[in-house]
């Protein structure tokens, strides 16, 4: 008998250390089961934010181009004047807006409200991007906005971005999207406005430069004249500048931006220099600004010169 007790006795313990190694498994199964919960609940709120991040911006239209010129894909954003839909018959002049990836918004609020206070007229606003991550956005415009190639250049300690890609940028405009905005838009032809900030800047240079038949009107901000050994400063002096039309330039750049400000000053007083029939220019070197807060009012006070009777 004295052995059945301790048989019984064995065979309780080991049930009990069953037992208590199941409600520890059991334990453990409820706090996975927790935290894939608590996980699952956090991707549906992720993905709840990111659909409702969609903001669509008032009277505006998206279109895409691809360029035979050099293959790349652009997203093209329309700005439409308020009363676009209203006036049947009325054409509108263009603005051409250079880095529409991270600008537009801005740019078209600021727009309306001069529109509203009659100190610019009524304009189509036409902004250029890529639809990409801002990484590949940073390339992209390397690449589109600079004239020529520099295998040199580095931006800090990244690695070298393409450049030189401005003359197909300048025929993407010229031959595919001015004929598109021309066809699906009333638009006067002949009244063609650039806005570019930095790289766009200098895009707007070279433009002014080597392109002058493409824009009118001129408002470029920050612009990166150093580009190449401050290429297209340099170049100003070799060049007969004529214009065959009214145009107007509006160069500005922060007060603390100092190369930028410095080497936009060289430029436009190169150009005031040549005495060019048909170009006026003004040039602002803002108080207290960088090379980032520029935008406000430089944007503002360009708008109102270049649209100025």
């Amino acid at each position: 008998m004295k052995i059945h007790y301790i048989l019984i006795l064995v065979l309780l313990t080991a049930c009990q250390g069953q037992n208590s190694q199941i409600d520890k498994l059991k334990s453990e199964n409820q706090i996975l089961k927790d935290k894939i919960t608590k996980l699952e609940d956090q991707s549906t709120v992720r993905k709840k934010i990111e659909e409702n991040t969609l903001v669509t911006l008032a009277n505006t239209d998206v279109q895409q181009i691809t360029s035979k010129f050099n293959h790349q894909q652009y997203q093209i954003k329309i700005s439409y004047p308020k009363n676009y839909f209203l006036n049947k018959e009325k054409k509108y002049p263009v603005l051409y807006v250079i880095d529409a990836e991270t600008n537009f918004g801005g740019i078209s609020y600021i727009v309306q409200r001069l529109i509203k206070d009659k100190l610019i007229p009524e304009i189509l606003v036409v902004g250029i991007a890529y639809d990409t991550d801002y990484k590949n956005f940073y390339k992209l415009r390397s690449r589109d906005l600079t004239p020529v190639e520099d295998s040199d250049l580095r931006m800090g300690n990244k690695s070298v971005d393409p450049t030189g890609g401005a003359p197909k940028f300048s025929d993407f405009l010229e031959f595919e999207l001015f004929p598109f905005i021309e066809k699906n838009y009333r638009i006067k032809k002949e009244d063609r406005a650039i806005y570019g900030h930095s790289y766009g800047g200098l895009y707007g240079s070279y433009a002014l430069l080597e392109k002058s038949q493409l824009f009118n009107r001129y408002l470029l901000l920050g612009p990166s004249l150093w580009f190449k050994d401050k290429l297209l400063v340099n170049q100003v002096s070799q060049k007969n500048l004529t214009f065959g039309r009214k145009t107007k330039l509006y160069m500005a750049s922060g007060e603390l931006d100092l190369r930028i400000k410095d080497y936009q000053e060289e430029f436009v007083q190169l150009l005031k220099e040549k005495h060019i029939p048909k170009l006026s220019i003004e040039s602002e070197v803002v108080e207290n600004e960088t090379h980032r807060t520029i935008f406000g009012v430089g944007f503002t006070n360009g708008l109102r010169f270049i649209y100025k009777k």
